[in-house]
């Protein structure tokens, strides 16, 4: 970033931890964004197997991860213990207490990670499957993250700015550790992010903020009832708690989140479909990001208020809808940038499929995916070379202007899995290791 933009960053800081309108972080987010990760979520109608399913490939690329699958076992707690609440690292060990899990234990002279801080313990807690990220527990609850783009921003307690406890990474874990319904992993991560704040591990330095990874979006899918649900959090006013929106996808539809939220349109009287956090539309109103004369008390665009501008998500979005449900993908403009909250008729958060007609390996090969057979296809052309590479560096060659396709398959991804929700404890995990073309 140069000396101009990092001036800009650090006005746009000082200007929001003031709780004053901010406008121009949706300028630095047209430019700078996350290149991170994709999610694909089935629901149990549009299902062949009858059972909602949500993949995640993580693709953040960069320093290396910390790849160990674990399993945190289920655990009952003594009574008014607490739960430690950690800053996780990316690379390894990303944590170490026992407590956890026996995997998480130290070895070979490892010191136990200190707590960034605690909340109050719960009697009992299940046992799930952990990365960086909670990913499905013994009740089939399954979770996949995108890290996303908003307005605000907000850092852990013990920096700079930082007003901020919970992270994503505790949010997905304490919600598989106490939860067996997507709904209740909404209320729950909503409730502990607004009470302790909420802040991304992507958020960069205060003197620079990274707005274009400043946020989270999470798709959570249960056994039973069988529900799928789209949560979008970020950080609220004055770099501290936090504004969240949820919402119920229809269970013969397909969803995607390519890294930036997806809720628009939300009937605030709809508490079947919809699920916020107290004062949402208020804050959202102080900062001139809605109206609500425009638009009336019960009708809120969360995307529209609070999201942010950022290229190479809109592709995605297009290519899985297309390839999971072809006649609704087929109305859409694959050239249209929607992943834009001025738009005023982006793509939906998610389409219907045909009954029972999305299958497993449907889904597997989607995220192995580089456009082939469309106009974007990344194993054609030049830079694809004489062997149809479709991998390409994270930008073009420095005086040339444009970018790369980014496609759904990259080759930088760590892992990717995806989870299929089933009940009487029968749920199923498919996890591997690489980018996804080449497993």
């Amino acid at each position: 970033m140069g000396v101009q933009a990092q001036d800009v960053a650090a006005s746009a800081l000082r200007v929001i931890s003031l709780g004053v309108r901010l406008s121009i972080a949706v300028v630095i987010l047209q430019v700078f964004g996350a290149s991170a990760c994709t999610i694909i979520a089935v629901g149990k109608d549009a299902s062949a197997s009858g059972f909602p399913m949500v993949g995640h490939s993580d693709d953040a690329g960069g320093p290396s991860l910390d790849v160990r699958l674990v399993r945190v076992p289920r655990r009952r707690w003594p009574k008014d213990s607490k739960r430690p609440i950690y800053r996780w690292n990316d690379g390894y060990p990303r944590v170490v207490n026992a407590d956890l899990s026996p995997e998480y234990a130290p070895v070979s002279g490892q010191v136990e990670t200190e707590p960034a801080g605690h909340i109050p313990q719960v009697e009992e807690t299940w046992a799930y499957w952990d990365m960086d990220y909670g990913m499905q527990n013994e009740w089939g609850l399954s979770i996949g993250e995108s890290t996303s783009a908003a307005k605000t921003v907000g850092w852990p307690l013990g920096s700079s700015y930082g007003y901020n406890l919970v992270g994503i990474e505790d949010l997905t874990k304490i919600a598989l550790e106490r939860c067996q319904t997507a709904r209740c992993a909404v209320k729950t991560m909503g409730a502990i992010a607004v009470e302790h704040g909420f802040y991304s591990a992507d958020c960069g330095d205060p003197a620079s903020p990274d707005y274009g990874d400043s946020s989270e979006s999470l798709v959570i899918a249960d056994a039973d009832p069988g529900e799928i649900w789209i949560f979008n959090v970020l950080t609220g006013k004055n770099n501290a708690s936090a504004i969240w929106a949820a919402q119920r996808i229809p269970p013969d539809h397909v969803a995607v989140v390519a890294d930036s939220f997806t809720i628009r349109k939300m009937n605030l009287s709809d508490t079947d479909n919809f699920l916020y956090s107290e004062g949402m539309t208020d804050f959202a109103e102080e900062m001139g990001w809605w109206n609500r004369s425009q638009v009336g008390s019960t009708s809120f665009d969360f995307f529209g208020a609070y999201g942010s501008k950022v290229i190479f998500m809109d592709r995605r979005m297009w290519r899985v809808f297309n390839l999971l449900s072809p006649t609704e993908g087929l109305k859409l403009d694959p050239d249209k940038a929607v992943c834009d909250p001025t738009v005023s008729d982006p793509y939906p958060a998610s389409v219907p499929a045909p009954k029972h007609s999305v299958t497993l390996e449907m889904v597997m090969a989607a995220y192995r995916d580089h456009y082939e057979g469309t106009p974007y296809d990344l194993t054609k052309g030049m830079a694809a070379g004489p062997f149809g590479n479709p991998n390409r560096g994270a930008r073009a060659p420095k005086g040339v202007k444009g970018q790369w396709e980014r496609a759904v398959s990259v080759h930088r991804t760590a892992y990717s899995f995806i989870c299929v929700a089933r009940p009487a404890r029968r749920s199923m995990l498919w996890f591997g290791y690489d980018a996804p073309d080449r497993k």
